[in-house]
């Protein structure tokens, strides 16, 4: 790994979020694998959707949304995606305010995907 790289994220654990460092940068470098396996099945799961999607001719494109094994992928994905500012959150300061919009927005969206999953567990009973 690029040691000014990791010079970096020292330098922004230390004087922006103020964490520590070793903790933080742990963090960063732990949740890349998650993050990319997570694309990679969000992936595999639209390539999977489609194909079933185009043989069977049922429902919409955006019913993949509902699958169990894609939104499992979009949770890993954005766990490991969070998962460095939640230590921040929780432990240090001055998150920038682009990523309250976007973790408020993943969390309205979660909300708002389960509520579509329960309407559709209702219907089918």
């Amino acid at each position: 790994m690029n040691i000014n790289i990791i010079k970096t994220y020292n330098d922004l654990a230390i004087n922006t979020y103020h964490v520590n460092p070793k903790v933080f940068i742990f963090l960063m470098v732990a949740s890349v694998p998650f993050y990319y396996l997570g694309w990679i099945l969000i992936g595999k799961e639209i390539v999977q959707f489609k194909k079933k999607y185009y043989i069977e001719k049922k429902g919409k494109i955006s019913d993949i949304i509902l699958e169990k094994k894609f939104s499992f992928a979009l949770l890993i994905n954005r766990i490991a995606w969070v998962a460095p500012y939640i230590y921040v959150i929780f432990f240090g300061r001055n998150i920038p305010i682009w990523f309250w919009f976007i973790f408020f927005g993943w969390i309205i969206f979660g909300a708002y995907l389960f509520s579509l999953r329960l309407k559709k567990m209702i219907q089918n009973r």
